[in-house]
């Protein structure tokens, strides 16, 4: 486990700098919600990445890569329906640098959420999203993106 820990700090540490500098950012979000019925809603949290970077599942093994992780800030207006689900091609492969078979997706991926509203009330779902993307070669420092989403 720290010899995983070790390797996988070695690799960030020597990716850091020139990668920061050079602002690389390989992967876009896009927020939406689709009304279902008079109370429920489906909000979809949409990555795309530029090939070959990849962003790992919400459902990694431990001593593996940072799962990607998404909140949602408390709202007593808007009830989470559920888990969230991933909606895309998923690859389970076998990472040398974690020592486990990593999830991941390349290209894209759909986050899925249903929440449900009291009829008539226009809410805001507020959160955040914080995942971390790799190549073969590099991984880029976590990062969080947050997101306010109108329910309409």
């Amino acid at each position: 486990m720290m010899k995983r820990y070790l390797c996988f700090l070695i690799i960030i540490a020597s990716h850091i700098a020139g990668v920061s500098a050079q602002g690389l950012d390989p992967v876009e979000w896009r927020f939406t919600s689709e009304k279902l019925d008079d109370k429920t809603y489906e909000v979809r949290i949409s990555a795309h990445m530029e090939y070959p970077w990849r962003i790992y599942s919400q459902h990694t093994e431990d001593g593996g890569p940072l799962p990607t992780e998404i909140t949602f800030r408390e709202n007593p207006e808007v009830e989470l329906d559920g888990e969230v689900k991933e909606e895309g091609d998923l690859v389970e492969k076998y990472e040398e640098v974690f020592m486990v078979d990593a999830r991941y997706y390349i290209g894209n991926v759909d986050f899925v959420q249903k929440v449900k509203v009291e009829k008539g009330t226009q809410e805001t779902l507020e959160g955040s999203v914080v995942f971390m993307a790799c190549t073969d070669e590099q991984c880029l420092t976590p990062r969080e993106v947050k997101f306010n989403l109108r329910l309409n």
